[in-house]
């Protein structure tokens, strides 16, 4: 995976992606979806800056296939089903196309481009921003999946963040294989890092976010960043995909 030059913070987003006929199609952003409230709260509150909709897996409403619908019923003939998930696993890989093919198989006419997942090499600057002075080590707190390319991708999200503050860095993982985060804080330390910082590769907030950073703190670290939300470089990346689907 190369690393992508980062855009400048505030930079527009570049312009969606676009039908056959040159018009903008509509952006579905596809969420997991959560039983913490503060969640689906923020996922909505990032597809109000992208101009997008948003629809949920699990646990909230609607789910992506109805919105997909609603586009269709409104006389729209393609959209693009994006999945809002930093890591390319089981949800991008089996439930996307999943819902594309419901959606178009109950509103024949319909076209649905599915977009990649939204992680990528240009988020580790957001996860750097508000850190505090003299931080020399950093975690980088993700969900956990046990797609190896999964786990990989967040061990360069690291390696990157890393890089541009000048400190030894590492993933650390709220579930599933691979380090906790206070397992890597420990590992951090014993390279000689003091003040180690714990940032959230998260989109949103949650429980397995709070598991991460529990792990984190009760390691001992000095600061703990917040997840995402509508960062943006995470605006910019779900322009990028919309554009490539």
């Amino acid at each position: 995976m190369s690393e992508e030059q980062a855009p400048e913070p505030g930079a527009a987003p570049a312009a969606a992606g676009t039908a056959p006929s040159g018009t903008p199609r509509p952006i579905v952003l596809v969420a997991h979806g959560s039983p913490d409230p503060r969640s689906p709260e923020a996922v909505r509150a990032i597809a109000r800056a992208a101009g997008a909709d948003v629809g949920f897996l699990e646990f909230n409403e609607p789910h992506p296939v109805e919105v997909l619908r609603g586009i269709a019923d409104t006389g729209e003939s393609a959209a693009v089903a994006l999945p809002l998930l930093l890591t390319d696993a089981y949800h991008t890989r089996t439930d996307l196309p999943e819902v594309a093919k419901r959606a178009e198989e109950s509103r024949p006419g319909l076209a649905v481009a599915v977009a990649r997942p939204v992680g990528d090499l240009s988020l580790a600057r957001a996860l750097l921003r508000d850190l505090p002075y003299g931080i020399d080590g950093l975690v980088v707190c993700a969900a956990g999946t046990r797609v190896d390319e999964g786990r990989a991708h967040v061990a360069a999200i690291a390696d990157a963040a890393g890089r541009l503050l000048g400190v030894p860095a590492g993933p650390g993982f709220a579930s599933g294989p691979g380090p906790r985060p206070g397992e890597t804080v420990e590992l951090l330390k014993a390279q000689g890092a003091q003040r180690i910082a714990a940032v959230c590769y998260f989109i949103a907030p949650g429980i397995l976010c709070d598991t991460a950073i529990e792990s984190a703190r009760d390691a001992g670290v000095v600061h703990t960043g917040e997840p995402l939300g509508a960062a943006p470089e995470l605006l910019d990346l779900i322009a990028k995909r919309a554009a490539e689907a």
